[in-house]
């Protein structure tokens, strides 16, 4: 006589009968934990295989294709610094997180519904685990979706100016081949970014305050960036607060005699900002007037402007972890103005080799009661050369919140979003442990300029890249161009000391 057992009668708690062979089935709190994993996985171990792949196969797509941006075009990562990207990526997380969702509880109650039917899977489902794994997936689509909303808001903020004024004047000359000034355009076959067409990169940092005290924004920093495009190697040109006698860009041509800015030329933003009726540009007439005759001193075409404000470079060290630098004389300030200009500080640096954070740091290239203005600017292109040698991208990626913040905030530059990739693909290029320093500093340079002075500065500035070998450009410094900086380049940093 046979037995026929009805698995639907079995008492709860019995154990496990089924045929030898029979897979076991996930409880429902396990399916649920292979779909947090990934979705789709807990309903393929259910045996619910095609509804499995048709919920995990977004997910994994979107794996394997930054898996093929990371490895082969990383040029690719930075196209994420566009608008309607990040607009995209935000969508595409919301969508993921809805099927991530959806695949937990699917899991879930696929599991429970089978355990109800059959004798053979034991365990009970856990709604409060279920409701565990919901939260923890909400939460985790949610922060990507802040973080990409941020983006997405600092963006829209770092790469316009306010106003109608955006963008560098036009020099009164033109850029050539070698860079030199001339009326000769890039040639028409040339179809890569319009930076690169003069075979260099020439970027004005713009360090302001706009802090307690002050009306608009002061350019106490004004740092040329400069590198040469064939061979990686690059210089820094301190460009003095105090030059007097300054000239303006050609739009600018009829406010002065001569078309020279008779002031201080760190007060030359101010001044146009009061003025907007005189020069153009509008909100930016500020902004357009110094960027404008920095251009003209130098005698190279400016490939784009970034503006910083104080308060972010230390907010920036800060996010960085701080920075080493090797102070080579104590510095001794007994009227360092506060920040929220309140009054001043005593202010004492030790020489040797120091972890800084923003707050000191920015003492540090700041300070200038002690020594003046030149000494100053080389403390600043020491602290801006010395960070850029110490990031650590695997660092940064646990504060992009934050930079993101930060950037949003303080900072502002006339590059478009689709000028990053190429800027950081030869970014990477750039032999950042030999670069040039150059102070236009007294006795060599007067702070009153003359036709004569200018002259000279712009020669400097034009003939800073020796001409090399023919080469084309390149992904990484050579050896050979490393080494015919000649002898101002800069050795490797020992600090920070090795332990």
């Amino acid at each position: 006589m046979t037995v026929v057992r009805d698995s639907s009668y079995a008492p709860r708690g019995a154990p496990d009968e089924r045929p030898e062979g029979r897979p076991s089935r996930p409880t429902p709190g396990l399916a649920a934990i292979l779909s947090f994993i990934l979705p789709g996985l807990g309903q393929i171990a259910l045996g619910a295989f095609r509804r499995g792949v048709v919920l995990g196969f977004p997910l994994v797509l979107t794996l394997i294709v930054a898996l093929f941006v990371v490895i082969g075009d990383r040029k690719a990562l930075f196209g994420v610094i566009q608008p309607q990207v990040i607009l995209a990526l935000i969508a595409l997380d919301v969508l993921l997180g809805l099927i991530h969702l959806i695949a937990i509880g699917d899991a879930y109650h696929t599991a429970r519904s089978r355990r109800a039917r059959s004798a053979w899977t034991v365990g009970h489902g856990s709604p409060r685990l279920l409701a565990v794994l919901l939260v923890i997936t909400f939460v985790i689509h949610g922060t990507l979706g802040a973080i990409g909303v941020q983006a997405y808001n600092a963006v829209n903020a770092v790469f316009s100016l306010p106003g109608s004024g955006i963008g560098i004047p036009a020099p009164s000359f033109g850029p050539t081949a070698d860079g030199s000034p001339g009326a000769s355009a890039a040639p028409t076959a040339y179809s890569g970014p319009a930076w690169a067409a003069d075979g260099r990169l020439n970027v004005l940092l713009i360090g302001g305050d706009a802090g307690a005290g002050r009306w608009s924004l002061r350019t106490d920093t004004m740092i040329v960036l400069s590198a040469d495009l064939a061979t990686g190697r690059a210089a820094l040109f301190g460009i003095p607060r105090n030059l007097v006698n300054a000239p303006l860009a050609p739009e600018d041509s009829g406010i002065f005699p001569n078309n020279r800015f008779p002031d201080l030329l760190n007060g030359l933003w101010v001044y146009a900002d009061t003025h907007r009726a005189q020069f153009p540009g509008g909100d930016d007439a500020g902004f357009r007037a110094i960027t404008g005759a920095v251009q003209q001193l130098v005698g190279v075409p400016l490939d784009g402007a970034i503006v910083v404000k104080l308060q972010g470079f230390v907010d920036l060290v800060n996010a960085l972890g701080g920075v080493w630098i090797d102070v080579k004389s104590p510095i001794s300030d007994y009227a360092y103005p506060k920040v929220d200009g309140s009054g001043y500080i005593q202010l004492h640096i030790p020489a040797g080799c120091q972890h800084m954070n923003g707050t000191v740091a920015l003492e540090y290239a700041r300070s200038r009661h002690q020594t003046d203005d030149y000494n100053r600017m080389g403390r600043q292109q020491i602290v801006l050369t010395d960070l850029a040698n110490q990031l650590d991208p695997i660092a940064l990626i646990t504060q992009v919140p934050n930079l993101l913040t930060i950037a949003g905030t303080n900072l502002k530059t006339t590059f478009a979003p689709a000028d990053i990739p190429a800027i950081a693909e030869f970014g990477a290029s750039v032999d950042r442990t030999h670069i040039k320093n150059v102070l236009f500093d007294p006795p060599t340079y007067p702070e009153y300029l003359t036709t004569k002075e200018i002259s000279k500065i712009q020669n400097v500035v034009r003939s800073i890249f020796p001409p090399v070998a023919p080469v084309a450009p390149r992904a990484s410094p050579t050896p050979a161009a490393t080494a015919s900086l000649g002898p101002s380049a800069k050795p490797a940093a020992t600090c920070p000391p090795s332990h």
